[in-house]
C-alpha cells in the first residue's frame, strides 16, 4: 500500500488516464477526490468503483472562479493534500488551415490556464513533500500540421509544471510530467479515424501498439509515492519509443 494515509486530488478523473490513476491510487490505500464536469457520471463512478469513499468534486477546470470553488471543497473535506495529478484536459485534431479562434481559445483555456490555476489554488493545500503530476504528452515536442494548438498547449503546460517546481522546491514539492503518447482510451471509439489510429501505431510505434491507461497509471503511482522522492522537474515518456524513432523501418532490425 504505496499510498496509505495519503490524500489525492485527481481532476478529469471520469474516463481514461484520470480515471485509471484514481483506481490505482485508491488501490494503493489513498484518499481520493475525483473531478469531473458531470455530477451524475462523476456520482455512478464513485458508487461503482469506489464505494462511495471517494470526495466527488464537481467542476469545469478550465474556469478559475470554478477551480476555486473546487478547492473551497477541499479544504473543508481534506484540508490537505498530498499529491495532485492535473490530468483534466482537451484534444482536437483538426488541420492547422482550419483551426479557429473558439478552436485555439478551447485548447489553451483548459490545457494551460486552468492547468495553472489547478496548481496554484493547490499551494495553500499542500503539505511538505507532496508530489505533483501533470498529464502532459509527446505533443509538447512533436511537430503536427493537424494538431498544433493542442501539441503547444502540452508544450506550455510541460513548461508551467518546472516553473511551479523551481517555486515549491523550499517545502520538498515535486513537480513532475508524464507525457503518453497513443494511448487506448475511449477517445478513439468517438472518432471515425479508429483504423488510421491503429494502422499508425502499429506502423509506427516500435512495440507496434497503442499505451494503456494502466502503463500510465503505473508511472503516476511512482511518481506519487515515495519512490520518486529525489524527482522534480522530470518527464516520464510513456510512448513505447516513438518519440525518437527517425524511420519507422528500422525498427525490427534484430541485433
Amino acid at each position: 500500500m504505496k499510498l496509505s494515509g495519503k490524500k489525492a486530488f485527481i481532476t478529469g478523473a471520469t474516463s481514461g488516464i484520470g480515471l485509471a490513476i484514481a483506481q490505482r491510487f485508491f488501490a494503493e490505500g489513498a484518499s481520493i477526490a475525483i473531478n469531473g464536469r458531470n455530477a451524475e457520471k462523476l456520482s455512478e463512478i464513485n458508487q461503482a468503483l469506489f464505494s462511495g469513499k471517494a470526495l466527488e468534486v464537481v467542476a469545469d477546470m478550465g474556469s478559475v472562479s470554478e477551480i476555486e470553488a473546487a478547492y473551497a471543497l477541499l479544504n473543508a473535506e481534506f484540508s490537505e493534500l498530498d499529491i495532485l495529478v492535473v490530468n483534466a484536459g482537451a484534444y482536437q485534431l483538426k488541420p492547422f488551415s482550419e483551426t479557429t479562434e473558439q478552436d485555439f481559445d478551447a485548447m489553451f483555456s483548459l490545457n494551460v490556464k486552468g492547468a495553472f490555476f489547478t496548481m496554484q489554488y493547490a499551494i495553500p493545500l499542500l503539505n511538505n513533500g507532496a508530489s505533483v503530476i501533470a498529464i502532459s504528452s509527446v505533443g509538447a515536442i512533436h511537430a503536427s500540421w493537424n494538431q498544433a494548438p493542442y501539441n503547444a498547449s502540452k508544450a506550455a503546460l510541460s513548461s508551467l509544471a518546472k516553473s511551479f517546481a523551481c517555486g515549491l522546491s523550499d517545502k520538498g514539492i515535486r513537480v513532475n510530467t508524464i507525457s503518453p503518447g497513443v494511448t487506448d482510451t475511449g477517445i478513439w471509439d468517438k472518432v471515425d479515424y479508429r483504423e488510421q489510429v491503429e494502422k499508425a501505431a502499429k506502423e509506427g510505434i516500435p512495440f507496434g501498439r497503442k499505451g494503456s491507461v494502466s502503463e500510465v497509471a503505473g508511472a503516476a503511482l511512482f511518481l506519487a509515492s515515495d519512490d520518486s522522492a529525489f524527482m522534480t522537474t522530470s518527464d516520464i515518456m510513456m510512448d513505447g519509443g516513438v518519440t525518437y524513432v527517425t524511420d519507422p523501418k528500422e525498427w525490427g532490425n534484430k541485433a
